[in-house]
């Protein structure tokens, strides 16, 4: 690549505090260090406050190591954002994501009307624009909503805004996000958001084996949207009945999953390498969360219903959950499709049961109930069991079987995230998986620690 330039190794200790301490760091309880960073070219270089792509290589304490992609303004004087670190050239490098003016411009460059496709801030990089966006861009802002990427919102003329999300931890290949929200667009699908504009790039530097990567995806807002998760929190803690909601969601759910059979294809799963693989995935949690142990044979016997089993399989959300849901005047809509982001990028892109995204929502009303700080533990069961009868029903059949397998792979899945992430929310799927293996209807814990979200 061209235009690049490394950081020196005085300002790597200050990019590992700013990475290590971020929400979207994956590698959190694991220790570690910047072994190295470089800049790119600025994306537009004569803003007022140019804005830069970096890469960081961490290694871990363990042994491994993951590339992360930066996005940092250049300031000089005073104003603006606190420093990262000292920039190349004079001034200061800038957390890109809290600063306005800067963020503002980077849209501008990246939705620029006209061509299909441009270049970017150095050699191998490709900016892919699929259908025309609103312009221009006035102002643009950090989603706080964050979790294991950086989404900014920028508001165009009007009312019209576009969604650009900046990829944190980079794997090599095509991102699932980006590929399926421009399948399902072409297939018609309204429940997913439209796709404007990606940014490529092949990563070749000689710490990096990335390779071709994708680096952002920008798409539409839907107008008058409410977050999924905080909506159907909020009237569980009211002990409204939200059955109505919940089959509507249920339905949006197989007509998507519908879709991506048709575009992208069906396949079988052998129910026995699905077992083992989710007994695999016990075991290794065991050892990330030790208070699952004491579950574990009861969980391995839940996996092995699904041994003599043949499942279809086709490409799913991966990480299925209320907060990856809008709900709006125009019914609910689907975001967020690149799969749960402790999962390797290749378990990401396998074909997988349906049910996976099933008991992702499943488990999520299990949350919504469990945070609910108004009534008490009989109101919540009473709420949940409401909740998720109407979405099972409004998604269709159900094997009851394949689907507790999978709701008990994913509370094994949330266990570990809680356990180094969340601590005080540990106790909800702790709670779920003591009810699933004592054979109990309620996918509710009896008591739980709860802090606010």
């Amino acid at each position: 690549m061209t235009d690049v330039t490394a950081l020196p190794a005085e300002a790597l200790p200050d990019l590992w505090e700013h990475i290590s301490g971020a929400r979207w760091f994956a590698g959190k309880g694991r220790g570690g260090r910047v072994a190295a960073a470089l800049l790119f070219g600025a994306v537009d270089p004569g803003a007022a406050h140019p804005v830069h792509h970096g890469l960081a290589q961490v290694r871990h304490d363990d042994g491994g190591g993951d590339t992360y992609q930066l996005l940092l303004s250049r300031r000089r004087g005073t104003d603006g954002p606190p420093a990262i670190c000292p920039a190349p050239g004079g001034g200061r490098l800038c957390d890109a994501a809290e600063d306005s003016p800067a963020l503002a411009a980077w849209a501008r460059a990246l939705l620029g009307q006209g061509e299909e496709t441009a270049a970017g801030p150095g050699e191998g990089w490709r900016i892919e624009r699929f259908r025309r966006a609103p312009s221009p861009v006035r102002a643009a802002h950090r989603l706080s909503a964050e979790q294991s990427n950086t989404t900014v919102v920028a508001e165009c003329d009007g009312e019209d805004a576009v969604m650009i999300k900046l990829f944190r931890r980079l794997e090599p290949g095509e991102n699932l996000d980006i590929t399926t929200c421009a399948e399902l667009n072409r297939a018609g699908v309204a429940a997913i958001p439209t796709l404007y504009a990606a940014v490529h790039a092949d990563i070749t530097v000689s710490w990096s084996t990335l390779g071709p990567t994708d680096l952002v995806m920008a798409t539409g807002r839907f107008p008058d949207a409410s977050d999924g998760w905080r909506l159907v929190r909020s009237r569980a803690a009211e002990g409204r009945d939200v059955s109505s909601e919940m089959a509507e969601l249920g339905r949006a759910l197989a007509v998507v999953h519908a879709a991506m059979a048709d575009r992208f294809g069906t396949s079988i799963l052998d129910g026995d390498q699905v077992a083992a693989r989710m007994t695999g995935e016990l075991d290794d949690a065991v050892a990330a969360a030790p208070a699952l142990a004491t579950h574990r044979e009861a969980l391995a016997a839940v996996f092995d219903r699904l041994r003599g089993r043949s499942l279809v399989a086709h490409r799913v959300h991966g990480d299925f959950h209320l907060g990856q849901t809008l709900s709006t005047p125009a019914g609910w809509r689907i975001i967020d499709f690149e799969g749960e982001p402790l999962r390797s990028a290749a378990e990401r892109r396998s074909p997988d049961s349906p049910w996976r995204d099933v008991a992702g929502m499943t488990r999520s009303l299990s949350y919504a109930a469990s945070d609910a700080p108004g009534p008490a533990d009989a109101g919540r069961r009473e709420w949940l069991e409401r909740a998720r009868a109407a979405f099972l029903a409004g998604y269709g059949h159900r094997d009851d079987a394949v689907l507790r397998a999978y709701e008990a792979n994913k509370a094994v899945y949330e266990t570990v995230y809680e356990t180094l992430n969340r601590p005080g929310w540990v106790g909800i799927p702790l709670g779920a998986i003591t009810a699933m293996c004592s054979g109990a209807a309620a996918l509710l814990p009896d008591t739980a620690e709860r802090k606010d979200r």
